[in-house]
């Protein structure tokens, strides 16, 4: 919490463009095979003016960064420090007052087996990865929902849902992580609406191949056989139908 207290403060001091509002910031995630991935984000921005703006990314780094929609005149900059990564928005004078931001950026090893502590076991089965992120609004302004969206590889399935935070309010009509299928395959949302200063939310899933298990064809063998037996006589020729065909 102290540390969180402090990256907050961090961003506060470095913005000044405070009024602005954010009615939606979400974020599609496209995970490879190989656990790497594409986040493109889209942020809508209303009540904004000339200055500057931290948007937070919910990501450690930004390689491979790419504006792809931004308001005439303004910058956005990929910036990351201690494990945080950000963008840091400059808006020129006479920027309009509602506008949307689209940025993507690479996401290297963001689906990866756990790595035991030495001398520990692995907590997890052979051929199951972990997929976790989390979200601080360490800025000012509000946001009106944000949303990540995970697509999983072409395949995979998630397993089990191990962190889903906040707690869904008794208000609340959907539920913090919504799984779905996205392009063919397989995603999940974390979804938060009314986000101030400060607040968090998180996911964490354990994803596996979409295997059949050969269990169930070993259950049904001895069904099937069973059927065989009991209709043997209707698979063989009678043996009237047999004369007849003889004479």
């Amino acid at each position: 919490m102290k540390r969180l207290a402090i990256v907050i403060a961090l961003f506060a001091l470095g913005s000044s463009a405070l009024a602005v509002d954010l009615k939606r910031y979400e974020t599609r995630l496209d995970v490879g095979a190989d656990g790497s991935g594409r986040a493109q984000a889209t942020v809508e921005v209303r009540k904004a003016a000339p200055g500057r703006l931290k948007l937070p990314t919910g990501f450690a780094a930004l390689p491979d960064f790419a504006a792809d929609e931004a308001p005439a005149g303004a910058m956005m900059t990929p910036r990351s420090a201690d494990g945080t990564a950000w963008i840091e928005l400059t808006l020129p004078e006479g920027v309009p007052a509602e506008f949307t931001l689209r940025f993507g950026f690479a996401t290297p090893g963001v689906l990866a087996a756990p790595r035991p502590e030495k001398g520990q076991k692995p907590t997890l089965p052979e051929g199951s990865r972990v997929l976790r992120h989390t979200f601080v609004n360490t800025q000012d302004a509000s946001i009106g929902r944000y949303a990540l969206v995970a697509r999983l590889p072409s395949g995979e399935i998630v397993h089990r849902i191990q962190e889903q935070s906040p707690a869904v309010k008794r208000k609340e009509f959907t539920p913090r992580v919504e799984l779905d299928r996205l392009d063919g395959q397989q995603s999940a949302t974390l979804q938060l609406s009314g986000l101030r200063q400060g607040d968090r939310t998180a996911m964490s899933i354990e994803v596996v191949p979409a295997r059949r298990s050969p269990a169930w064809a070993l259950m049904l063998l001895p069904l099937a056989l069973a059927w065989l037996w009991q209709f043997k006589d209707l698979a063989r020729p009678s043996a009237a139908a047999a004369k007849g065909d003889a004479t």
